[in-house]
């Protein structure tokens, strides 16, 4: 009895790991992650560049191939806004606005540091990118545990359950001298398309 008093208390200090499940294979999670219209998450990052660090929040919010990445530094300080698709990105920053040709070369150069983002909409729903050579690894309960992908390192250190579908709770990436450690505070799938 004394246990389930404590087990809360445990669980929000992180030394309890309670197990989630959606009872599907990863072919089946695959399958129906990919069907989704839209979906968005909230949550927290830190960035080591090896000569910097940073934090910030943010939300990324996917529709099809369009996507919303704001990041928004301690206190709303240092905000940036991204939108528009793998071909072609909008970058928002310190009142001004950039049209990116090239996004992903320009996006890094314009940060300072690589943000793969032609392959985050992937990653971050707990899925190899589908255009690139992959090396999978998977946990005894058939969830993705790392990957090895566009010489990046993941680390996919915690699932949660959010309304029925199983998505990465915390990722933890490196390429190179760069860390990004990401924590998901909340998923959603979206049942209306909102980007624009």
């Amino acid at each position: 009895m004394r246990l389930w008093l404590i087990l809360p208390w445990l669980a929000m200090l992180g030394c309890v790991h309670l197990p989630a499940s959606d009872g599907l294979s990863f072919e089946q999670r695959r399958t129906r992650l990919e069907s989704l219209a839209g979906w968005a998450m909230r949550g927290r990052l830190a960035i080591d560049t090896g000569e910097r660090a940073y934090q910030a929040r943010f939300v990324w919010e996917q529709e099809a191939d369009r996507l919303r990445l704001a990041l928004r530094g301690p206190l709303g300080a240092g905000g940036i806004e991204i939108a528009g698709s793998k071909a072609a990105l909008t970058v928002r920053a310190r009142g001004e606005t950039l049209e990116l040709e090239e996004p992903e070369a320009q996006l890094s150069e314009l940060l300072g540091w690589w943000l793969p983002v032609t392959s985050l909409n992937a990653w971050l729903l707990g899925l190899p990118d589908p255009v690139f050579e992959a090396a999978p690894h998977f946990d005894s309960d058939g969830l993705l545990a790392s990957l090895e992908q566009r010489l990046w390192h993941l680390d996919y250190a915690a699932y949660q359950l959010s309304e029925g579908w199983l998505v990465p709770r915390r990722i933890e990436m490196s390429h190179a001298e760069l860390k990004v450690r990401l924590i998901v505070d909340t998923w959603e799938a979206a049942n209306e398309p909102s980007l624009n």
